[in-house]
């Protein structure tokens, strides 16, 4: 599973480190690599639906990295870090490669970096024993969220049958809808943070260069600000693949700096075609993620597939889509609507954020639903004897509930959810 993986990332940077010139040369290159990342989606494998998902649309956010290196950006010529001191395309091969593997997808210490949105870290966690005990306590917050929304997805019989979500009423509904993009969230935190300890821990990285993977909750009051600076922080550039770009300079450009500060505000037109892009690459993404299980759905019904036998299983690749097409309509509707306030003289006020997180929140809810049901039936499909990966073991919670007061801490939620149907 992860070979053909390092191996395609190794060969994207192996070859962008070349720094070819010819056109021909880099699509080859750039088609060999997605080659063989489209040959991990049919091969690989967890064991468990949702790690299978989660894994293809990794897969995805490489073959888009693959195309920005290859095709779309000249990293050694449009990039340059902080601390360079003469263009990269100057160093000897060797170099340009390690270079190249220390380029931030956020662009943080980059010539790329986004002017907002990008969370920084605190300037009280700014030193290495203050960032490591703070990211430490984050890992147990986290890693302790994230086994509760286990425990949830595990006990709650609604993700182990072919009940629909929101078959337990509206507000268990709404829950079965935000646990799965949950585990995500608290799953990439704790992650993230055990790898910022060893890199700061190790003196590999400052403290500065691992920032937490999502924005602020607080700047999430309206759709654009949701996807734009909470939760689509990790993949915001690879996202923007597409563009349309502000006019590129060189990075060593002396002028570049002066420009930057008297930066006309872009038209409206051109900031809305680059969220649509934004949101069709990650419709690609999460659909890397279909790929991976369908396949797996082919294998589960029969070893040997026809082209024929495969046409007749249920096809699960798209059903991620719809959720991220919807996204523009959200943001063109809020926009309208706000631009209609200020036409009639409404000013800024407190509960107008208010306002804004409740629409957020049934947003997202309404228009994640396909997502979240495709992505539990699409599993249940891929893994039927395991209940579709739900099975994850038994969780740190259930163990120190069993050991300490006796008590069966699965089999007591379960029970109660059974009691809500039976009810």
């Amino acid at each position: 599973m992860v070979v053909l993986l390092l191996v395609g990332k190794c060969l994207t940077l192996a070859v962008t480190a070349l720094n070819l010139t010819s056109t021909s040369c880099r699509v080859l290159s750039c088609s060999l690599v997605v080659a063989l990342f489209a040959t991990d989606m049919a091969v690989s494998r967890t064991g468990m639906g949702h790690l299978d998902h989660s894994f293809g649309c990794s897969l995805g956010i490489l073959v888009l990295d693959a195309i920005r290196c290859l095709l779309s950006t000249r990293p050694l010529e449009e990039y340059r870090h902080e601390k360079d001191k003469v263009p990269a395309y100057q160093l000897p091969y060797t170099q340009r490669y390690f270079w190249l593997t220390g380029i931030s997808q956020r662009g943080i210490g980059w010539s790329f970096k986004a002017d907002h949105g990008v969370p920084s870290v605190e300037s009280y966690h700014l030193t290495r024993r203050a960032f490591i005990t703070s990211r430490l306590c984050r890992i147990f917050i986290y890693y302790l969220l994230f086994e509760v929304v286990q425990l949830y997805i595990r006990c709650n019989p609604v993700f182990s049958s072919d009940a629909h979500l929101l078959s337990q009423g509206y507000l268990l509904g709404w829950l079965n809808i935000m646990a799965i993009p949950w585990r995500c969230y608290t799953g990439l935190n704790w992650m993230h943070s055990a790898l910022a300890v060893v890199a700061v821990g190790t003196t590999l990285h400052e403290p500065q260069s691992w920032p937490p993977p999502f924005g602020k909750w607080k700047d999430a009051y309206t759709v654009r600000r949701f996807w734009g600076r909470t939760w689509h922080q990790f993949s915001r550039y690879i996202l923007t693949l597409f563009g349309p770009h502000q006019h590129k300079r060189h990075p060593w450009d002396q002028t570049s700096s002066s420009d930057a500060k008297t930066k006309e505000r872009e038209p409206w037109v051109k900031s809305y075609t680059r969220l649509c892009n934004a949101f069709l690459c990650s419709a690609f993404m999460h659909t890397c993620g279909d790929v991976v299980l369908q396949f797996r759905i082919w294998e589960t019904a029969s070893p040997i597939t026809t082209s024929l036998y495969k046409a007749s299983q249920p096809n699960v690749i798209g059903f991620s889509i719809p959720c991220f097409l919807l996204q523009p309509i959200g943001v063109l509707v809020e926009d309208a609507v706000m631009e209609a306030g200020k036409r009639i003289g409404l000013r800024k006020r407190g509960w107008m954020k208010v306002v804004g997180y409740l629409w957020v929140s049934l947003w997202i809810s309404y228009s994640a639903h396909s997502l979240v049901q495709g992505q539990k039936n699409a599993i249940l499909l891929a893994y039927p004897v395991e209940g579709g990966g739900v099975e994850d073991g038994i969780t740190v919670l259930e163990r120190v509930a069993n050991k300490s007061f006796g008590i069966d801490l699965a089999a007591t939620i379960r029970s109660w959810f059974l009691g809500c149907f039976l009810n």
